[in-house]
């Protein structure tokens, strides 16, 4: 199978890194991925191991499968050759109308969350293809990672705690600052609310600024709470962040696919959340805390959570047991029993 994603660039994005994990896991199989950009510039951000090129190149060769999930570039993809044409839907802040309705377009749907807006809203039944994470590079506190021992970055963080005699609770948020859908605010602020009656809370943010906009709105963050803002930290280290937080928040509005919250539980860290994007992994009081987007409701979330180890350590568990199931290779292997079963329908005698 020959495979590519039609993408606007390769930067840190939720979107590029999707396919950049899935194309991974396509060529472990033996199959061939390509990711095609206006100017063919490869990620500076994470190894360059995934074939990019140029959308000139799309005119030029032949795929099985191509992916697309901007709808700006719905001409590239109509002109480029391809016997499968997909748009995976992994945002609801896009309009999609016109990608949703196309009949000549196979639907994904990255989450139950976009499934069931699509459904709704064009009616049409989308291929569910809700996930994923790694979970070899996400994983949990203490567990066998990718040398089998406690990451330098969890070891480091306690130790520090130890030398300082602190034993308060970090709560961990991911930075981007600049999209307020994010919710990056938000969570900031029912700290806040917390911190008068608990101020051994402390703030974890981290971020990649990939513009200046929002370089210069992680300079001008202030919070009455501590914090520490890691910006620019190497992607495929992040677990190691993850390892220094009691609780991960996240408030996020018309996501897909909430990728840092599924990074969270797989590396053990128990979740307070909004609904957005995590309809498939937060099962409330059982791997995480499904909480209202507002800062009342987070910060009671938040707050149960910290009067409550035994919970803690209970969701932690949970949730990473239940993220499994959305790991990119069996995301990845399902793809590919689509396409078996899309080639088999085709090649039926019966195919008209």
């Amino acid at each position: 199978m020959k495979g590519g994603a039609i993408l606007p660039h390769t930067r840190l994005y939720g979107g590029v890194k999707r396919f950049i994990e899935l194309g991974r896991v396509f060529m472990e199989a033996g199959h061939s991925f390509t990711l095609y950009t206006p100017d063919g510039t490869p990620p500076n951000w994470t190894a360059n191991d995934v074939r990019v090129a140029s959308f000139a190149m799309l005119e030029k060769e032949e795929n099985d499968m191509l992916f697309i999930t901007d709808r700006k570039y719905k001409d590239v993809l109509m002109r480029a050759q391809a016997r499968y044409k997909i748009f995976y839907h992994v945002s609801l802040h896009h309009k999609a109308r016109k990608m949703v309705t196309d009949k000549r377009l196979h639907i994904f749907a990255c989450s139950t969350n976009v499934a069931l807006y699509d459904r709704r809203w064009f009616g049409v039944k989308p291929f569910l293809a809700a996930g994923g994470v790694n979970t070899a590079l996400f994983y949990p506190k203490g567990g066998d990672g990718e040398n089998g021992r406690m990451g330098e970055g969890e070891r480091g963080e306690r130790e520090r705690r130890e030398e300082r005699g602190e034993r308060g609770v970090t709560i961990m948020i991911y930075g981007r600052l600049s999209e307020k859908v994010k919710g990056t605010q938000l969570a900031v602020k029912a700290c806040e609310r917390l911190y008068k009656k608990f101020p051994d809370i402390r703030l974890l943010l981290f971020d990649t600024p990939v513009n200046e906009s929002m370089a210069k709105a992680i300079e001008n963050f202030k919070s009455s709470v501590p914090f520490e803002f890691i910006t620019h930290h190497p992607v495929e280290k992040n677990v190691t962040l993850f390892h220094r937080a009691d609780i991960f928040v996240a408030a996020e509005k018309g996501a897909g696919w909430a990728n840092t919250v599924a990074e969270a539980m797989a590396c053990g860290i128990p979740v307070v959340a909004t609904r957005s994007g995590t309809a498939d992994i937060l099962i409330n009081r059982e791997t995480g805390l499904l909480v209202r987007r507002n800062a009342a409701s987070i910060a009671r979330g938040i707050r149960e959570l910290i009067q409550s180890p035994g919970l803690r350590q209970q969701l932690a568990a949970n949730g990473r047991k239940h993220i499994e199931q959305f790991d990119w290779h069996i995301l990845a292997n399902r793809i590919i029993s689509w396409y078996g079963d899309m080639e088999s329908k085709r090649q039926s005698p019966d195919h008209s």
